[in-house]
């Protein structure tokens, strides 16, 4: 029996210092200017003290094992504004996904009217709008990626054909005068911008959330997105051939900025 005892012990303490280790990640808190920090410390092997912030707002320290409490929370606290600021900016990319997820009664933005949106099980996938109603009919509507990907792929067959006839609309009226190249459209969801043109590529992309504005605006996008194609810069020559053939341009860019610029965050 002695003789076997070294194996024995050799695996018992193996164990015993798995299980330390284990242990070693645990909660911690600190009050930096009057406000508490908490944190998961993770001891570990490497030489400099690491922190994370998950998208659970969890705070997540690794620090080598030599570090002394008093020197690790000294570290915590001069990254304390950073750490604040880092946890309210995870606070906002979550408050911007719950609200980009369509439900069921969910209001929406359509064409410059309120609509509600309603979600029905179906055999087949399809939409059906009439007049402030959406109806996504979905072979499984309690699947909001699933029934939200079916409305979004309506939408954005929507928006090629009424896209297409505003580009093709004010490119008639400006060959007219101007030499306006054959072009690709491309439609890409953005958050900061209506349109670009890309001259050099003779391609024009639209914001599919132009669907989601009066049609008087989305057209705007579309002459100002031609413009480019003569005039690379916002100066007075780009300005003068938009008013050239939109008398009221000024007026639908104030709107489309002023009251529509965050309509993406609604959706």
């Amino acid at each position: 029996m002695l003789a076997k005892s070294p194996k024995f012990s050799y695996y018992s303490h193996r164990a015993m210092r798995f299980t330390i280790r284990k242990e070693e990640q645990n909660l911690r808190s600190l009050v930096v200017n009057n406000r508490i920090i908490e944190y998961n410390l993770k001891y570990n092997a490497k030489k400099n003290v690491n922190i994370h912030i998950k998208p659970d707002l969890s705070v997540n320290v690794s620090a080598p094992r030599w570090v002394l409490k008093r020197e690790l929370e000294d570290i915590i606290a001069k990254k304390s504004n950073w750490i604040f600021e880092n946890i309210e900016r995870q606070k906002r990319i979550q408050r911007e996904k719950k609200i980009n997820v369509l439900e069921n009664g969910h209001s929406i933005w359509f064409k410059g009217e309120k609509c509600r949106l309603y979600f029905r099980n179906s055999d087949n996938n399809f939409v059906y709008q009439y007049e402030n109603q959406i109806i996504v009919y979905s072979k499984n509507s309690d699947d909001i990626a699933y029934t939200q990907k079916i409305f979004k792929t309506w939408l954005k067959s929507l928006a090629e054909r009424e896209f297409e006839q505003a580009l093709e609309k004010y490119r008639a009226k400006m060959l007219k005068k101007y030499n306006i190249p054959e072009f690709t459209m491309q439609i890409r969801s953005m958050k900061t911008r209506w349109g670009t043109c890309t001259p050099s590529k003779k391609k024009i992309t639209l914001n599919l959330y132009l669907m989601y504005v009066p049609h008087e605006y989305m057209e705007y996008v579309a002459l100002h997105e031609l413009t480019h194609f003569l005039e690379i810069y916002h100066n007075q020559h780009f300005y003068g051939i938009m008013k050239e053939f939109m008398p009221d341009y000024k007026q639908r860019q104030d709107t489309l900025n002023k009251e529509y610029c965050n309509i993406a965050k609604e959706i």
